[in-house]
């Protein structure tokens, strides 16, 4: 219903333009001062989400309360009004609509063209405007997107798992899934080319899929996000993409003495990654995993938040692989602002479906006796029945 009155809204504004072409004939006035009433007139007429939607509706398309959608807005806005796109500037949208636009396309409610029409621009413009507003909160990553550094963050985040099931030393929980993206199709053939060493005679885009692996704490909130393309992964499983994070490695680095990251059955256990045990045999190896699997749990949650929050990671993101990074990180900023400010707009909304994460395969037996045995360790200091 709220579509069918954007369109009516789009309608009345055409047929706005048509009775002052009728003015413009029936008076004396220059061409040019008649122009500027016109469009002046269609600008008055602009459709504001913020001040014409009720909070339900708002909610339903842009994912966050009115509230906190103003507080992205004016974190966003100084540096979208800074570097606008050349080819934009004569008939410049809004920097508020810029941003909402934009996240009403990422939480991917509603058909592109639908989103287009309802902030009064093409579909053309729509993708230049996301791609921006994407490129400039990717570039705040850093400020949102952090695992603790100081020894009193870590120590707050160990709690917070700790008092899920009485499970110490966890800083994370990592876990993984894919995104599909339609390559352009110059950046195809690049990408073509550069794994097959010829050159590709055909220009139809191809479908590449991304593997994400993210670190959640406690709290549902992306505290590390690593992004690859298929062909980075020799063996396209998860423990390959987890040996090519940057996480394993700040771990190699002792960053996180003494602190795990918890990971499901996909991943090999290692010594900083604790994974369930396969088959338990004793009583302590069954209360350990049962911990496991609760201490657990906030990844998948935060995963699924995520998921359901932008439905364009559900679906198909277009462009280039650098483009599809600067998209996906700035959704993990988006979701991490929700997740502090309490936003409770995905809880509200009861018709989007729950998300099952889809998990890589992985080869079995490949966890190294050395290492098992600092889970076994940890089991026994821990989890030892009586």
């Amino acid at each position: 219903m709220e579509d069918i009155k954007l369109v009516q809204r789009f309608l009345n504004d055409m047929q706005h333009i048509k009775d002052f072409e009728h003015f413009k004939n029936a008076t004396g006035l220059p061409s040019k001062q008649i122009n500027a009433i016109e469009i002046n007139k269609v600008k008055r007429r602009r459709f504001n989400p913020l001040d014409e939607m009720n909070e339900i509706e708002f909610r339903k398309k842009y994912r966050y309360t009115k509230e906190n959608m103003r507080r992205i807005i004016e974190i966003v806005r100084d540096d979208l009004e800074v570097d606008y796109f050349e080819s934009m500037k004569r008939n410049q949208v809004p920097i508020d609509l810029q941003i909402l636009s934009a996240i009403r396309f990422f939480g991917g409610t509603e058909h592109p063209q639908l989103t287009a029409m309802a902030h009064g621009v093409t579909l053309h413009t729509l993708a230049k405007i996301t791609r921006r507003v994407a490129s400039v909160l990717s570039s705040k990553a850093s400020s949102y997107i952090r695992m603790p550094t100081t020894l009193s963050e870590k120590e707050r985040m160990m709690r917070s798992f700790q008092a899920l099931s009485n499970m110490p030393q966890v800083i994370g929980a990592l876990v993984q899934t894919t995104v599909h993206l339609q390559l352009e199709s110059s950046r195809a053939q690049a990408n073509r080319s550069a794994y097959s060493g010829t050159e590709s005679e055909s220009s139809v885009p191809t479908e590449e899929l991304l593997h994400l692996q993210l670190v959640s704490d406690g709290e549902f909130k992306i505290r590390d996000l690593d992004i690859h393309l298929s062909e980075e992964l020799d063996l396209n499983n998860a423990s390959e993409l987890f040996s090519l994070s940057r996480i394993k490695e700040r771990f190699e680095q002792n960053e996180f003495r003494g602190r795990i990251l918890l990971g499901n059955d996909s991943l090999s256990c290692s010594n900083s990654l604790f994974t369930p045990v396969q088959h338990p045999k004793t009583k302590s190896e069954e209360l350990y995993n049962h911990a496991h699997a609760l201490t657990f749990a906030p990844a998948i949650k935060c995963l699924n938040i995520w998921m359901r929050r932008f439905g364009i990671l559900d679906s198909e993101l277009l462009g280039t692989f650098g483009s599809a990074k600067q998209t996906i990180t700035a959704l993990a900023l988006l979701h991490n602002m929700a997740m502090e400010w309490n936003d409770p707009s995905i809880d509200a909304d009861s018709i989007i479906s729950f998300y099952k994460p889809n998990f890589l395969s992985y080869a079995p037996g490949i966890s190294l006796v050395e290492e098992q045995r600092n889970r076994k360790y940890f089991i026994k200091s821990h989890f030892a029945s009586n």
